[in-house]
């Protein structure tokens, strides 16, 4: 993984000069390239500012550093699509990606950024029009949560 999911690159600015917009970070099982990409082109509009798909071999492959680190390089939100279990081709990854996930919330939580910026996904159990209704949803509570930048902001405040 690189090192930053969302670099300094990645931190564009409006013509502006104001970053707006939420910034997610994607990362995939590489066997739903397709669903992914009719899934982010059905968000368009959406207010998010970027989505930064990252393909890996199966999403058991995630580690928890990774789903970390993308909050660290900027990301307002993180979510992992992945294979239902007892679909995987490797046949634990779901799984492990389940508990890595769980692990990763529990992180969140801790830090007080809260579980709900991070998301798994299963595709292939429902329609992809289903899986754009979900993701739009998680969307709009990504959006509603603010930036994190904001947040770690008021809580310096606060102390």
């Amino acid at each position: 993984a690189p090192p930053s999911v969302l670099g300094k690159k990645s931190m564009s600015k409006t013509p502006l000069g104001e970053t707006t917009g939420a910034r997610i970070a994607i990362f995939y099982c590489s066997r739903h390239e397709k669903e992914i990409h009719q899934i982010l082109e059905g968000c368009n509009g959406s207010g998010v500012k970027e989505f930064r798909r990252v393909p890996l071999p199966c999403s058991g492959k995630l580690e928890v550093f990774q789903l970390t680190r993308a909050f660290e390089g900027g990301a307002d939100g993180v979510a992992l699509f992945g294979c239902p279990e007892g679909a995987c081709r490797y046949l634990v990854g779901s799984s492990r990606a389940r508990g890595r996930v769980a692990y990763a919330e529990r992180i969140l939580e801790e830090i007080g950024l809260g579980r709900d910026r991070l998301r798994r996904f299963i595709l292939g159990d429902q329609t992809s029009g289903e899986s754009l209704k979900e993701m739009g949803q998680w969307v709009e509570k990504i959006r509603s949560l603010g930036p994190i930048d904001k947040l770690q902001r008021e809580d310096a405040k606060a102390k």
